[in-house]
């Protein structure tokens, strides 16, 4: 009985352009600005998120201090607020009402709905559903940067000759809107 020995040698090829195509390395700005991936758009999420409560819980103190302590002067306060403390050491009541309408918006728009909402949908539903990723991850992408444009929005109205929006948290307009010949509340 004769053993034959053979030898089967596969030449395995390597197509580098192949290899290319499947793993797309990308740069700082497609990695972490403009990523598609839900991981890195949910980290976005949740930072920003983080900012505004921390934003809107500075806006809550300053409301709270005049509202704890009605007959302190706020006087400490007009390097940051310039003309919004009165002559007396009060928060002028325009800027009470601004701070406690951009306090409630925050608060619901930017850290609860948005910066909750989509930290953890981003994040957990694709791995929950054992999902790759996203089913539109442009779009995924869109909707996190809309959301932050609209927060500089919100945060530039701040510096508006007029202030920030001072309609009452609900910005309901029979609630929030007024005469202009008189500052009482008038329904419409």
């Amino acid at each position: 009985m004769a053993t034959t020995d053979i030898n089967i040698h596969h030449d395995v090829h390597h197509h580098d352009d192949h290899d290319e195509h499947e793993h797309h390395e990308g740069n700082f700005w497609t990695s972490y600005i403009f990523s598609q991936d839900h991981k890195v758009i949910a980290k976005q999420f949740l930072i920003t998120g983080i900012f505004w409560a921390l934003f809107g819980g500075i806006l809550s103190v300053i409301f709270r201090l005049q509202l704890g302590f009605p007959e302190a002067s706020l006087e400490w306060l007009r390097p940051v607020l310039g003309h919004w403390i009165t002559t007396e050491g009060k928060i002028d009541p325009e800027f009470y009402l601004g701070l406690v309408t951009m306090h409630g918006t925050i608060m619901v728009f930017f850290v609860l709905t948005a910066g909750l909402s989509g930290t953890f949908s981003n994040f957990l539903i694709p791995l929950q559903i054992g999902a790759r990723d996203m089913a539109s991850g442009f779009l995924n992408m869109l909707s996190y940067w809309f959301f932050f444009l609209s927060s500089v929005v919100m945060f530039t109205s701040f510096f508006a000759e007029t202030g920030p929006a001072m309609g009452g948290w609900t910005v309901y307009p029979p609630l929030s809107a007024f005469h202009k010949r008189s500052k009482d509340p008038v329904l419409v």
